[in-house]
């Protein structure tokens, strides 16, 4: 497997290489080991499902509320010195995150609430403009590639991350004389995180700036002012708005199931950290292959048939984790659901960001990922909410809901768009 990532690598200039390194450094504390631990962390110091919901519920906002402004600045700044700032603010909110549980009792619940939303925010910075980034410094035949390995360095890291995450407590623990009850474990593991994400944030100082756009051809400047200037970009900002809805509904299933996975596990059927972990890594690990196979899947399938499959896909993973009160079919359920995650992405990202001129890519990714993180936010808030109320089975059975609904708005796009495009030589 890593002979299958590190071959194409070889491909790619040393620009997105080091991308790739940033890239892994960041999602394995981000989106593995913290999201692993986090919300047993808070289990620990006696937080309950709502605390715990709105703990995730922030940060996601957050990472929703800061990709558009990422995007929107990264359309008229310079992409690489914001991926540099989030990198670094990132870093910022991992050193915060393992002090706030030294805070006195009135500022201890901020001081848990506020460090992830930094990382978040400093992650939305770096992912939003790391796409219009990526897909400039390739070649246009390997842009299905490049952000495959984005999708597997990413699945690859969050295996590492939760795999860490799910064995360095236990071990921390042991050679303290703590046990797996106490937080003391989770916190040093949190501040021996900030590590990685300080030899993230150097390695981020080293991206050059995009080279200058190309100049225009008189022909593409004559077919601009021929649709007309505020028509072309009110077009343009239809389509972002249209996307933007879909990807808000379609990650939902997905999101779900990686927020309330570990506390399910913990809470309701009583399972390890360790076992937590090792399914959390394993997830992670299956979306490389996935991911890997994406460019192989849209030469054969084409990237909309893709999108709607492992959309539709992971969204009946969430059915046995709804009905089967099992560790095996809630790992069952997750792993299918994340794997699925890598396979939608690559072609999803690919294929909005070909629909505008690279002027827009950064606000087009931008909006996607606030998108994203607002379906993140929303379930993990409604979630804790739910939970009090209701059960599980009610939470997973909302997501699967609320995902087959982006993928059917997908699907109603595709066909109003190819209507569009047979009755244009009539008009």
């Amino acid at each position: 497997m890593l002979g299958r990532i590190l071959s194409p690598i070889r491909a790619f200039n040393s620009q997105a290489r080091l991308f790739f390194a940033v890239i892994v450094g960041l999602t394995f504390v981000a989106d593995g080991l913290v999201s692993v631990l986090l919300n047993l962390y808070l289990l620990r110091l006696d937080y309950g499902t709502e605390f715990i919901g709105l703990v995730n519920a922030v940060g996601l906002l957050t990472f929703g509320l800061a990709a558009l402004p990422a995007g929107i600045l990264g359309s008229r700044m310079s992409p690489t010195a914001l991926m540099k700032f989030g990198a670094f603010l990132c870093l910022f909110g991992g050193v915060l995150l393992p002090m706030a549980e030294w805070l006195p009792p009135g500022w201890r619940d901020l001081g848990l609430v506020v460090p992830p939303a930094l990382m978040f925010c400093g992650f939305a910075f770096f992912f939003v403009n790391g796409a219009p980034f990526l897909i400039n410094v390739v070649d246009d035949a390997y842009k299905h590639q490049a952000f495959a390995l984005k999708a597997a360095h990413w699945s690859l890291a969050g295996f590492f991350g939760s795999l860490v995450g799910g064995i360095l407590p236990g071990a921390i623990a042991g050679m303290n004389g703590w046990t797996l009850a106490d937080p003391q474990p989770f916190r040093i593991t949190f501040a021996l995180a900030t590590v990685v994400l300080a030899l993230s944030a150097a390695l981020s100082l080293r991206i050059r700036p995009l080279p200058p756009k190309p100049k225009r051809s008189p022909r593409e400047e004559a077919q601009d002012r021929t649709a007309g200037g505020t028509g072309w970009a009110s077009s343009i900002l239809m389509l972002i708005v249209i996307m933007t809805v879909i990807r808000l509904f379609q990650v939902a299933g997905s999101a779900t199931a990686m927020v309330y996975f570990n506390v399910y596990m913990d809470q309701q059927l009583a399972v390890s950290t360790a076992l937590i972990g090792a399914m959390a890594a394993i997830g992670r690990l299956t979306g490389v292959p996935t991911a890997l196979l994406t460019p192989a899947l849209v030469q054969r399938w084409g990237n909309i048939r893709v999108v709607i499959g492992s959309s539709l896909v992971a969204t009946l993973c969430l059915i046995p984790m709804a009905f089967v009160e099992h560790w095996l079919a809630a790992s069952f359920g997750y792993i299918g659901a994340i794997s699925m995650m890598s396979v939608r992405y690559t072609a999803f990202i690919v294929y909005i960001l070909d629909l505008v001129p690279r002027s827009w890519q950064a606000l087009m990714a931008g909006t996607g990922e606030a998108a994203a993180g607002m379906s993140f936010a929303m379930m993990a808030l409604g979630g804790g909410f739910i939970l009090a109320a209701f059960a599980f089975r009610d939470l997973f059975l909302l997501g699967a809901l609320i995902s087959f609904i982006g993928t059917a708005l997908f699907w109603l796009y595709v066909l109003a768009s190819k209507s569009k495009r047979k009755l244009k030589p009539a008009l």
